[in-house]
């Protein structure tokens, strides 16, 4: 099989996506809980929340990207392939 430690990167982004948004999601509500102000309180678990959000955003699409890059290297391989065939 083809390509198989991209295909091993692109699992590991993606895993790595669904732990660090969960993390940042967990240690924001932890320190706003331990903020002084309820409004301190709030803007710090929004802000973590969005940054969390924004991470896994990241991280996925970078999962995405290699696997579409592994496709459309694929492809390409089955285009020059079919045209070799040919004799053109």
């Amino acid at each position: 099989m083809k390509h198989r430690t991209l295909r091993l990167v692109s699992t590991l982004f993606m895993v790595m996506a669904w732990v660090t948004g969960a993390a940042i999601a967990f240690l924001a509500v932890l320190v706003g809980i331990n903020a002084a102000a309820v409004l301190i309180a709030a803007g710090i678990m929004l802000g973590g929340f969005i940054l969390a959000a924004f991470s896994v955003i990241i991280l996925l699409t970078v999962s995405r990207l290699i696997l579409l890059l592994i496709d459309v290297e694929q492809s390409l391989a089955d285009i020059a392939g079919k045209t070799a065939n040919r004799g053109d």
